[in-house]
């Protein structure tokens, strides 16, 4: 059986993965947005409801990563600074 502060660092570990893939769907989208933006096009709306909608859901995103290393901060002390090695380490 899975001690809880394993359980409580892959809750972490996913909630970052989702914060992650949310930040590159805006960001991309954004970027499309932007560029046909400049390119003097008209931006529809439901490309800017899109928009609105991709922030939205990484900013929910960010706000659950942050309450899940809270939460493993206050009750797995340590266990925080692992989970952010782990993530640092497979970011290179």
């Amino acid at each position: 059986m899975k001690e809880l502060s394993d359980v409580a660092r892959e809750e972490s570990l996913r909630s970052y993965m989702a914060m992650k893939k949310s930040k590159e769907e805006h960001l991309k989208f954004l970027i499309a947005v932007d560029k046909k933006r400049k390119s003097g096009q008209k931006i529809s709306f439901a490309e800017e409801t899109r928009l609105a909608t991709l922030l939205q859901q990484h900013s929910n995103n960010v706000q659950s990563f942050a309450e899940k290393m809270a939460h493993l901060k206050e009750f797995h002390p340590g266990e925080e600074k692992v989970l952010l090695k782990e993530i640092e380490y497979s970011s290179r």
